[in-house]
């Protein structure tokens, strides 16, 4: 009878092991509920301060990225400095879409002042509505 009862005891004790370690590893796996995630979503908003914080690091960090890019030092960057070393056609298009968007002036290669422009906002086409006849 004690034989029996240490063996049942012992049975539910491995499942109830199993069953905790099998439900930690599904809490673990699970994403936040979707109130959670509003919560952490919702930031104040940002001080002219922080704005400007954010803009002269951002600034230090393409003038820095230009730097390290510009080979030749000559304050400009062509389409091949652009590409460097990337081995995949991804990077270089995307090199090459650079260029086409950042390039004001023209002339096939980008300044420091080119690269640290704001781009400008397209303004959405507006649509017309159709006339009935």
């Amino acid at each position: 009878m004690l034989r029996v009862l240490l063996s049942v005891a012992l049975a539910l004790f491995v499942g109830l092991s199993t069953a905790t370690a099998q439900d930690c590893a599904k809490k673990e796996g699970q994403k936040k509920p979707a109130a959670e995630k509003k919560e952490k979503a919702k930031k104040p908003p940002l001080t002219e301060e922080q704005k400007a914080e954010r803009a002269k690091k951002r600034a230090e960090a393409i003038q820095k990225a230009f730097k390290a890019k510009d080979k030749d030092g000559n304050g400009k960057l062509t389409l091949e400095e652009l590409k460097g070393k990337a081995k995949k056609p991804e990077a270089a298009a995307r090199a090459e879409k650079l260029l086409k968007a950042k390039d004001k002036d023209g002339d096939g290669a980008l300044t420091l002042e080119e690269m640290t422009a704001k781009p400008e906002r397209k303004k959405p086409a507006k649509k017309k509505a159709a006339k009935k006849k």
